[in-house]
């Protein structure tokens, strides 16, 4: 079972990850490569045993019946040759779906265990990009180019030098000799090949989003309707062509090489066999052998001028791949410390629940009080704090809103809450506890989060809603009628009932039969999978900013209604809707500068009643409507 760990990796893991994805299939590979090369091998001599007797029997009509033997063996051995690929790719299919199952779901896991600051880095996405990406030829390229250079070129050019250098011995040195260059310049093409994809990985990654923007079906309307096809097109084409052109540079240089490395060798491999044809007239070289080991030499400059060259590029090209390999293994993930906590109350969940593999994590306390206490953070490679000295407590069942002006420390505050971010100054405590003693998959379950920019599953609205419960179990008939009641109440139902297979209906744009969604339709679906999320904690960050402020104050109104009873929190640069919350905290420049419900804050005269003021205008046809 592969398992990635944080150690460098080296060549060798060429044949060690395929070997800990799928050790039986790798094995049988390489017993197949290795009979495939000692076929190779022994050839030579059967086949220069075949044809001096055949030559002996009818020239001097001395026939042995050895003969047969040498046929027989000479047919079995080109019969292997022929049927041995396909053997070899059955055993190496197994390993790649085995391979890739296993692989990426490490690739996925620790992605998942990355410092959120990662996540947003271009470095660390590119480098996870050319670690990932093309996995399944990746995989089998590992283990083809390791297994073919090791099991069958070596083997089989060290077996045909030894074959030569019992009958003449410099010639297996000349040989050898003709190998060495080729070898070197391989190796530097290898490492230009590899290093020419890095510089073009952030050319394919622009041009691959041009090209979707050019032919999704997302942007069909606005494709059409703007008629920037083609000036896209030339922004695509200039992006395509800079990484081509990287990639053509790299290849040419290194096919130039290797083919006039090629032609050397040819040349010399032809004076080879110049030479053994006196030593034929001479008797050292029997006419069979001669003929046999003119064909392996040319066989052998072919597999050393072009076949091997390029495997050892590859294996070049691979051990770079394995600096990325050790690079991405080894980029910090969130680490669970021990913070400190309140008073006596300083406990740590059970981590072996937690991080065990199948195991449960334990259940979260029902929330009595959440607190900011003198908390300072600035994000990583800066030196703004963004929140200072900030503090604020929420208690069990109250509506809160979390407002401010654009800049305010909003966001910041969201990705603190939601654990996003866990390096900062001061103490976030849940019921007393530090959340930095929480494990990162229980920091997670405290919230179930609606934000702006929500995901649109094109999943059945079945798989959209329940995907709030985590497991997803659609068979479960207590999550059934907890679907349907949330839809009821967020006033779904009509809606879903309305489509062509209810519930089972696949959202989106791709299938014939999928139905696509108006933007308020979602943002309840959304809503519907935050509210099948058991979590103490339900946050609703801005999920309603595209629609106008009297339906968002309708929407938010009909949500308050529905999570009577649990804490939530409201972030909203829109005031409209803050009226319906019981406390509001108002934020500036990080800080917060005012809190207290809507009245208290009307009749402080500061600057959530200026901001309201402000944008009251937004409202007063809802005012208007309660006069």
């Amino acid at each position: 079972m592969f398992v990635l760990k944080k150690r460098k990796y080296t060549w060798l893991d060429m044949y060690r990850i395929p070997f800990s994805c799928a050790p039986v299939s790798t094995v049988l590979v390489t017993v197949q490569k290795a009979i495939t090369a000692l076929a190779n091998i022994f050839q030579v001599i059967v086949v220069a045993k075949f044809l001096d007797g055949t030559i002996d029997a009818v020239m001097h009509g001395n026939y042995d019946r050895k003969l047969i033997l040498w046929f027989v063996l000479m047919l079995l051995m080109v019969s292997w040759k022929r049927v041995s690929y396909n053997i070899g790719r059955l055993f190496t299919s197994h390993f790649v779906i085995m391979g890739n199952r296993q692989v990426l779901q490490e690739f996925t896991k620790k992605r998942n265990r990355l410092e959120y600051y990662l996540l947003e880095d271009p470095d660390t996405e590119e480098l996870t990009n050319r670690v990932v990406n093309k996995l399944e030829r990746n995989l089998e390229e590992l283990l083809q180019r390791f297994v073919n250079f090791f099991v069958v070129y070596i083997p089989r050019i060290t077996g045909v030098l030894l074959i030569i250098a019992s009958r003449v011995w410099w010639l297996a040195i000349v040989v050898m000799v003709m190998a060495v260059p080729l070898v070197f310049i391989s190796l530097r093409g290898g490492q230009k090949i590899y290093r020419a994809s890095e510089e073009a990985a952030v050319y394919e990654r622009r041009h691959r989003y041009l090209f979707d923007v050019l032919t999704g079906r997302e942007t069909t309307e606005e494709r059409s309707l703007f008629g920037y096809g083609g000036a896209i097109n030339r922004q695509w084409y200039r992006q395509y062509d800079t990484a081509r052109k990287i990639h053509m540079k790299a290849e040419a240089v290194f096919t130039l090489n290797m083919q006039g490395g090629s032609l050397i060798t040819s040349i010399l491999a032809s004076a080879v066999s110049l030479i053994m044809i006196p030593l034929t007239a001479s008797g050292a070289l029997s006419v069979g052998f001669f003929i046999s080991l003119s064909t392996a030499i040319y066989d052998l400059v072919n597999l050393m001028g072009w076949e091997m060259t390029r495997a050892v590029a590859q294996i070049a090209r691979y051990r770079e791949y394995m600096k990325d390999l050790t690079a991405f293994a080894a980029l910090p993930e969130r680490q669970e410390t021990e913070g400190r906590t309140s008073g006596e109350a300083k406990a740590r969940p059970d981590r072996k629940a937690s991080e065990g593999e199948g195991l449960p994590l334990p259940e979260i306390p029902r929330l009595q009080s959440l607190e900011f206490r003198h908390v300072t953070f600035r994000y990583p490679g800066t030196g703004v704090d963004i929140l200072k000295d900030f503090s604020m407590e929420l208690k069990d069942g109250v509506h809160y809103a979390i407002v401010g002006e654009n800049g305010a420390g909003k966001s910041t505050l969201i990705k603190l809450l939601t654990g996003l971010y866990r390096e900062y100054e001061g103490e976030i405590l849940y019921n007393g506890m530090e959340m930095r003693t929480f494990p990162q998959e229980q920091w997670f379950r405290i919230y179930s989060c609606v934000f702006q920019d929500f995901a649109r599953y094109y999943l059945s609205v079945k798989e959209n809603i329940c995907l709030g419960t985590g497991d997803m179990d659609l068979d479960n008939d207590d999550i059934e009628i907890r679907m349907k009641k949330v839809t009821r109440q967020l006033g779904l139902q009509d809606d879903v009932s309305s489509l062509k297979y209810g519930y089972e209906t696949r959202l989106g744009k791709l299938d014939e039969d999928s139905v696509d969604l108006s933007g308020g339709q979602w943002q309840r679906v959304a809503m519907a999978r935050a509210l099948m999320n058991d979590a103490p904690v339900l946050l609703l960050d801005e999920p309603t900013a595209a629609l106008d402020p009297i339906s968002e104050s309708a929407l938010y109104e009909k949500f308050g209604e529905i999570s009577r009873g649990h804490t939530t929190i409201f972030i909203s640069h829109r005031l409209g809707s803050t009226r319906l919350s019981d406390h509001i905290f108002v934020l500036k420049d990080g800080c917060v500068r005012e809190q207290g419900s809507h009245e208290e804050l009307m009749a402080a005269g500061g600057i959530y009643a200026a901001m309201y003021e402000t944008q009251q205008s937004w409202y007063a046809g809802e005012e208007g409507g309660e006069a």
